[in-house]
């Protein structure tokens, strides 16, 4: 019988985390307090393990590298892909992230033999009247960047914007941003875990020395004058709608009260982020249980499935 695909996290303990991944979603983490939980990740920085079914104790790559059961479990679309393409996260921001921009796939490969990262935000919780830090202010030239990212007042330069439960914000390569403290967030990004720090609120790291800042790279991959734009969903009525539709990813969410049957595409695998509830999802005659912060993968083959309960998911696919 196919299943859903299952992960064991991994945990990352930065300087800016906190404790709700452990309090609101009972991960199992070590860390007093933890900044991210890697949900799904084929990435050197860290490989999530499958927990369950026929490739337990393996991670993605082990099985990347048969093309027949990549083929199987993950689609038709990724045969001629070398790595899985997403990395998939929940943050807790208890305090700020570092000001930071990531390049495009042709710098990365260029520079780091990487993919680039474009990534997703999608708010679970946050404090009343949170903000973010989403790209910079317009009028800015692409001339003038070295001086505003070295500018003693580099913050004035940037676009602070308010965000509420819900959001779902789209951040392409080049885009200068930052969570902001008290922000609970699920991150659906290309596989790749290069980040260009550009200002860190004058703070030090665990060592007590200021964290290392890439400024000029930074100001090689900066994108000015950019049309951003946040999807709010916190009104969604039960159904599915499109939140996302990019070159990389494609991501529809679903609030579901009662039930509603699914079935697995041959092209794609699915990613499943459970956001918001409880309930579960049925396979042929075995049930898994679902909660808050519960993430796996809907195999290409699997099949018909059913979700149950009061649920808000992200569906994460292959454009």
């Amino acid at each position: 019988m196919q299943e859903p695909i299952f992960f064991e996290p991994i945990y990352k303990d930065y300087i800016w985390g906190g404790n709700r991944l452990k309090k609101d979603m009972q991960k199992s983490t070590p860390f007093e307090k933890t900044a991210e939980s890697w949900e799904i990740s084929s990435n050197k920085n860290g490989e999530t393990i499958i927990r369950n079914g026929e490739y337990q104790g393996k991670t993605i790559d082990a099985i990347w590298e048969n093309k027949e059961i990549r083929k199987k479990l993950f689609g038709t679309k990724t045969e001629n892909l070398e790595k899985f393409p997403l990395l998939v996260k929940f943050i807790d921001a208890e305090t700020n992230l570092s000001v930071q921009v990531h390049p495009d796939d042709i710098y990365a490969k260029e520079r780091e033999n990487s993919f680039g990262k474009t990534e997703m935000w999608y708010i679970i919780d946050c404090k009343p009247e949170a903000q973010i830090i989403y790209g910079l202010k317009k009028g800015i030239s692409k001339k003038e960047l070295p001086n505003i990212l070295t500018s003693k007042k580099f913050v004035e330069y940037l676009n602070f914007v308010n965000v509420e439960p819900g959001d779902c914000i789209y951040i392409p390569s080049g885009t200068i941003h930052a969570i902001l403290g008290d922000t609970l967030i699920c991150e659906i990004q290309q596989n790749s875990d290069l980040t260009y720090r550009v200002y860190d609120w004058e703070r030090v790291g665990k060592d007590g020395k200021p964290r290392e800042l890439h400024t000029q790279k930074a100001i090689d991959v900066t994108q000015v004058e950019q049309e951003l734009k946040i999807e709010k969903t916190k009104a969604m009525k039960t159904g599915k709608k499109e939140i996302i539709n990019s070159p990389y990813f494609k991501i529809d969410k679903l609030k579901i009260e009662n039930n509603v049957i699914e079935e697995s595409n041959p092209e794609t695998f699915f990613i499943l982020n459970i956001v918001k509830g409880n309930g579960g999802i049925k396979v042929q005659e075995r049930e898994y249980s679902l909660k808050l912060g519960d993430s796996f993968i809907i195999p290409s083959n699997l099949g018909k499935y059913e979700l149950k309960g009061n649920l808000e998911i992200l569906k994460t696919y292959l454009t």
